[in-house]
């Protein structure tokens, strides 16, 4: 039986009706407390606006559609910024959550992704813009529970700007938000194929470096993840083990991190 490995998880119906056509997926005809539309390979939820409709989504969700190691999770939604034009579509590089002050990174293995941009992720709609960040109301909440279930490689955050400071947040309408997404399907199958490709080069690898380099040095939670994708492109390009080609003395993690990157740039390929 195939189990989907795709998990795309949206605030608004017009942003995922597009999605819903384009990867040919059906509604759950039984009764949920959420919209739940799949196919054999792919899953969409529509949670409702809000932090804790998103939370309470990608938890039940994931509870109750069983799916293979390591899937992939996607957010795809609206968010405003003060200068981005509308219709533009950004990947989140860091989301903050503006009431508890937690910060996610999303981790972007190699190279030539669409642009990116942070996130501020509020309670209340933003209408005071700020040219740092995107705003939304759902990224933070998505991403703090989706690390439960799947690795930071394979957890994301994919926005289209809808309002700015010359086209306020009044000016949204559903089928203008539907059109926008539209615009991007093609990008975004990309992405979530790509996406796809890694978590099977994720879950067929096996780190052999990870743990005793985390139990000889102390790392933080976000270290511990950065960590894990260095050793994933350093294993990817080289034959041989890092531990065994370093010969610097390193005394902190933050000094690991600095030699693994630097030797992973010397490398003749990049990843």
């Amino acid at each position: 039986m195939t189990t989907p490995n795709l998990y795309i998880y949206a605030a608004l119906e017009c942003e995922a009706k597009p999605l819903i056509k384009h990867f040919e997926l059906a509604k759950l005809t039984t009764r949920h407390p959420f919209s739940i539309y799949k196919n054999d390979t792919t899953v969409m939820t529509v949670s409702g606006v809000g932090k804790v409709a998103m939370a309470a989504a990608v938890a039940y969700t994931q509870a109750i559609i069983p799916s293979c190691s390591s899937p992939v999770l996607v957010n795809i939604g609206i968010a405003g910024h003060a200068d981005y034009e509308l219709g533009d579509l950004f990947l989140a590089a860091k989301i903050i959550d503006n009431e508890s002050g937690k910060r996610f990174y999303p981790q972007l293995i190699g190279n030539k992704w669409p642009e990116t941009g942070n996130i501020q992720t509020a309670s209340t709609l933003c209408t005071e813009y700020s040219n740092h960040a995107m705003h939304d109301m759902e990224a933070s909440a998505f991403y703090e529970v989706a690390v439960k279930f799947s690795s930071s490689e394979l957890i994301h955050a994919v926005k289209v700007i809808s309002d700015n400071s010359s086209s306020s947040i009044d000016s949204i309408n559903p089928k203008q938000v539907s059109m926008w997404i539209s615009q991007h399907l093609t990008q975004i199958d990309q992405l979530c194929e790509r996406w796809r490709s890694l978590r099977k080069l994720i879950t067929t690898t096996e780190l052999k470096e990870l743990q005793p380099i985390i139990n000889q040095w102390h790392f933080s939670v976000s270290g511990q993840i950065k960590l894990k994708m260095l050793l994933l492109r350093w294993q990817t390009l080289s034959p041989q083990l890092w531990l065994e080609v370093n010969t610097t003395v390193l005394y902190k993690s933050k000094d690991v991190l600095r030699k693994l990157e630097q030797d992973i740039n010397d490398l003749d390929v990049y990843l």
